[in-house]
């Protein structure tokens, strides 16, 4: 099974007054540390979509990194212009690049849930909620593209014929958007 990542970077990170992407943890940008998630995980490619801020090739290497220039439009702009680069896959494992401190772990069970049960959309849960990254098949990407900017993510897993794992996880990073400077105290150590 191909199964590539897309990182979905371009949000202009204005609650959090500095780019989102480029904040440092443990040595390294967020947008890396997800980078590194996605590769350990066996995702490849691993696309990064950045727009309101520019990311410097060397923050995500070895990533492929597209700028969306709609990016003000909405994030499925930019799930579209990644799609859009990322090539034939059989899917792809959709991550924000506000949640870098996501376990390893729960990466690695996704991709392995996914390639048991290629046609279905795989969410982590954590306390009974669904969370982020989550892996979305083939099948989803032409209704991914056709999407108008204004839509979500959710308005395309509500389609009738979408079928929604979730794998139950120890992780409650996958619930937890940093958007904000105070936010930034609940990364473990």
């Amino acid at each position: 099974m191909n199964l590539g990542a897309l990182v979905l970077a371009a949000g202009a990170s204005i609650r959090m007054g500095a780019p989102k992407p480029l904040v440092r943890w443990r040595e390294r940008s967020f947008v890396g540390h997800v980078v590194d998630r996605a590769r350990a995980a066996g995702c490849d490619p691993i696309v990064v979509v950045h727009g309101a801020h520019a990311i410097a090739a060397s923050e995500v290497a070895p990533a492929q990194l597209v700028a969306n220039p709609r990016w003000a439009e909405g994030p499925t702009t930019s799930l579209q212009v990644g799609l859009a680069a990322a090539g034939p896959l059989d899917a792809v494992l959709v991550a924000t690049v506000d949640r870098p401190h996501v376990a390893a772990a729960t990466w690695t069970r996704l991709v392995e849930a996914a390639r048991g049960r290629p046609e279905a959309v795989w969410q982590p849960r954590f306390d009974g909620r669904r969370g982020h990254p989550l892996v979305v098949p083939a099948w989803l990407f032409p209704h991914a593209l056709a999407l108008p900017a204004d839509a979500t993510l959710r308005d395309l897993l509500a389609r009738g014929d979408v079928v929604r794992c979730t794998l139950d996880v120890d992780d409650p990073a996958v619930l937890d958007n940093l958007d904000t400077p105070g936010d930034l105290a609940r990364l473990p150590e």
